[in-house]
């Protein structure tokens, strides 16, 4: 029985000594390990420290246990640290990990990690924990040198003037740079993550740049991708380029790509193009030499005008006729000088023949500012020298022409200012230039004239047809008369004004002469176209011819009764033989001839009447009467040589009665 208890006994002591051997190792454990632990009661003060304290904390061990934990963290942690302590046992976490300061009794700063194992009492309060903690300075070096790293990284990346980014394979950014970030009016790179291109600025591109992406996963990398991009602002710029696929581990992730704006580049290229389309096609020859004076380029309108199918790798001097050599070399050193001449000289053609050009010249220079050559543009102007000699002739004839024209000359603007003048031969002026030009007509000119050119400078601006009217002006003694036209002269206004003085005077001279003329012409006409012959005493005829009209009819009546009175007729024979046609007024006249010579005692005879005639008067009803009728001339002049044989002879006024 003793043995057993014995055995048992001396088993249980095995036992405790060998958790004895244990617990000395792991005291051994913790008291040798540089990692600092601490154990904390339920106020977290230090009821445990091994001795790496005294290197993290500068204190030996036993100055920290019955301090409070928190006295040994920065000020900065020690909220923090409660807050979060805190939220653990709410949570009822029961190993946590945690990063923090603690400061060295040096005023050194650790980081500390912290493995942090929290006890609780049996109604789950807090009870207080037991702590492992690792001086991490090297992985805070690390992570520092990494982050800066990293920032450096970044900050290339947002420095660079293309626009980076990277997509996964189902083409939603992952990141991005500043660059894509302007482009696509967005500020922050947490705006683009996760988005695709469907949903930004270039929506309408979206499609190609997606099948580009597939293209890229699927065979690799894709350069120099011309393409449009639409901005934030709505304005299409041109890009450049270039993805590749995003690798991890050898496995296709998604998509790298970079691209540059292009645009200018594009338009420069589009710039260049047209340059050299106009200079190809310029009617002005152009040409590059070199230094040298060596010429390098040519365009097809300067071989055309020197008749060369080239003009590459002539020297400038073997085209310019030497004669004026002196002007090449002279403008050669202008151009060096920074100026940019223009000189006129004759260049010769292969076939021999000159040609007049007008040169402009200027130098070429390479960005640091070299001589590289020169350009020339040279315009052949041997035509516009003839052209502009033939024009100073036509000039010279034109002039000549104006100085002929007797005219005075006015060129008004449209509101009525005097622009120009020219005078006539005489010179006379109603006031002197200077009084006139640049006035208005209203301001010069007599009123009445001043309102007549108004006049009609309107009506000209109305009906756009040439205006005519005359005026008179007193010029000292003497009054003036002018005749004027009015034309537009382009805009402006051109009156032509002609001295017309002498002209009317010998018009109204010769009107004065004409009246006389035709004067003596209607009197004598009077008497030709009703002639009085006296044929016999007592006895005269009247032949009429032709039409017998209101006024010839009152001029047979004055003939007939003066004709009678003068030569005391007692017969007076009317002869109608050249008369065609009788009518109304005809007879009319004739009757009251006859009853008008009847009171002057003589007897009219009408002779020649026609049959047609006859007819019209006894149409007409014509009173005959107071008339004798006789078919012809002849028996008229019978009649009345045997009528004046038995008629009473009349003395003065003294009449006897005739039979009837």
């Amino acid at each position: 029985m003793q043995d057993s208890q014995v055995a048992i006994l001396q088993a249980e002591c095995e036992r405790l000594q060998a958790q004895v051997a244990e617990l000395t190792r792991f005291q051994r454990i913790v008291e040798d390990t540089d990692q600092l632990v601490t154990e904390v009661d339920s106020n977290g003060i230090f009821t445990y420290v091994n001795p790496a304290a005294e290197r993290f904390f500068g204190y030996p061990p036993q100055d920290c246990i019955g301090r409070s934990s928190l006295e040994f963290l920065h000020p900065d942690d020690r909220e923090r640290a409660q807050r979060a302590l805190g939220e653990w046992v709410q949570r009822g976490e029961r190993t946590v990990t945690v990063e923090n300061r603690v400061v060295h009794r040096s005023g050194a700063i650790f980081p500390i990690l912290w493995t942090i194992a929290i006890r609780y009492d049996n109604q789950r309060q807090f009870a207080g924990a037991t702590s492992i903690a690792h001086d991490i300075s090297h992985i805070q070096r690390l992570r520092h040198e990494l982050a800066e790293s990293r920032s450096m990284l970044r900050l290339i990346i947002d420095s660079l003037p293309q626009a980076v980014f990277w997509k996964d394979r189902d083409g939603r950014f992952l990141g991005c740079n500043q660059q894509l970030l302007r482009d696509a009016g967005l500020s922050s790179e947490a705006e683009i993550v996760g988005k695709t291109d469907f949903e930004m600025p270039w929506r309408d591109q979206a499609d190609a740049y997606r099948a580009d992406d597939q293209e890229v996963m699927c065979n690799g990398p894709k350069l120099n991708i011309q393409e449009p991009l639409t901005r934030s602002d709505g304005t299409t710029i041109w890009l450049r380029t270039s993805k590749l696929p995003l690798q991890r581990d050898g496995e296709v992730i998604g998509v790298l790509g970079m691209y540059e704006d292009v645009t200018d580049i594009k338009l420069q290229a589009e710039e260049l193009r047209t340059f050299k389309l106009l200079v190809e096609n310029a009617a002005d020859g152009i040409a590059i030499a070199d230094p040298h004076l060596v010429l390098t380029y040519n365009n097809p309108a300067l071989a055309k005008m020197l008749q060369y199918p080239s003009l590459v790798g002539k020297a400038v001097a073997e085209i310019v006729y030497p004669a004026d050599l002196p002007i090449l070399e002279q403008t050669a050193q202008q151009v060096m000088q920074g100026l940019t001449p223009r000189e006129t000289l004759r260049y010769v053609r292969s076939d021999g023949a000159l040609i007049t050009i007008q040169a402009s010249a200027l130098a070429l220079r390479d960005e640091h500012g070299n001589l590289t050559g020169y350009a020339s543009i040279n315009r052949d102007i041997t035509e516009q020298l003839q052209a502009e000699e033939n024009l100073r002739l036509s000039e010279r004839r034109k002039r000549a022409l104006l100085d002929a024209i007797p005219d005075l000359m006015f060129l008004l603007r449209p509101d009525g200012v005097f622009l120009d003048y020219k005078a006539d031969y005489s010179g006379e002026l109603l006031m002197p230039p200077e009084a006139f030009l640049g006035k208005r007509v209203d301001e010069v000119l007599p009123p009445p004239l001043a309102a007549q050119v108004l006049h009609h400078m309107d009506q000209l601006k109305r009906t756009n047809e040439m205006q005519q009217f005359d005026y008179q002006l007193i010029i000292g003694d003497q009054t003036l008369e002018y005749e004027a036209r009015m034309v537009f002269s382009d805009r402006d206004i051109l009156i032509l004004s002609r001295n017309v003085t002498e002209q009317r005077r010998i018009e109204r001279e010769r009107t004065e002469m004409q009246e006389q003329i035709i004067a003596a012409q209607q009197a004598t006409l009077r008497e030709l176209s009703t002639p009085l012959m006296p044929i016999a005493d007592g006895v005269i005829a009247m032949p009429l011819i032709g039409a017998i009209d209101t006024m010839r009819a009152q001029q047979i009546m004055e003939t007939l009764l003066n004709g009678v009175a003068e030569y005391r007729a007692q017969v007076a024979i009317i002869d109608i033989t050249g008369v065609k046609v009788v009518d109304t007024q005809v007879a009319g006249a004739l009757v009251r001839a006859a009853q008008a010579a009847r009171m002057l005692g003589a007897q009219v005879v009408l002779t020649g009447i026609s049959p047609e005639i006859a007819q019209t008067l006894v149409h007409i009803g014509a009173e005959l009467r107071d008339m004798t009728t006789r078919a012809t001339l002849q028996e008229g002049i019978d009649y009345a040589l045997k009528r004046r044989g038995t008629a009473p002879h009349v003395v003065g006024n003294n009449r006897q009665s005739r039979p009837r």
